[in-house]
């Protein structure tokens, strides 16, 4: 990873957290109970460290699972931003091929899965665990979840 990667992906965790912070608090004082809570964490392999980016406290399992299919391309812009990002200088963004696992593709596919939507619904209305899980290869694997509240 480089070293324009790597501070952009600092940047990028510090504005995240800081914004969740704001979400978490706003979803602890909504009261009430049942719904579904949904999170867009990043896991270290190495360390066992999770940091939140970002959550959502949904009424119903389908509200849930339109969360996760918006966060998933919204994550993968994240992780392998477009070279045409407004954001960034013209040239600063170049495609790049590790030859190892791509979370990015990964999530791009997510929100276009039917039959993985069917079974996340079941499992949610059963009151189970729905996680998507996209690893990378240096060791972070980037989660989507939702879980039902009791």
């Amino acid at each position: 990873m480089d070293f324009t990667a790597l501070c952009l992906g600092a940047l990028i965790m510090t504005v995240s957290a800081a914004l969740t912070g704001f979400a978490v608090a706003a979803a602890r004082n909504s009261g009430g109970t049942g719904g579904v809570w949904c999170e867009a964490t990043v896991l270290d392999a190495d360390t066992h460290r999770e940091w939140l980016l970002d959550c959502h406290r949904a009424r119903s399992p389908r509200q849930a699972l339109r969360w996760i299919r918006a966060q998933a391309p919204r994550l993968a812009d994240r992780i392998d931003p477009p070279p045409d990002v407004p954001w960034a200088a013209r040239g600063t963004i170049r495609p790049y091929d590790p030859g190892g696992p791509d979370p990015a593709a990964v999530l791009r596919r997510r929100p276009l899965d039917g039959i993985a939507d069917r079974e996340a619904l079941r499992v949610l209305e059963d009151g189970g665990l729905h996680v998507l899980t996209a690893p990378d290869g240096d060791g972070l694997r980037y989660r989507l979840s939702a879980r039902a509240l009791r």
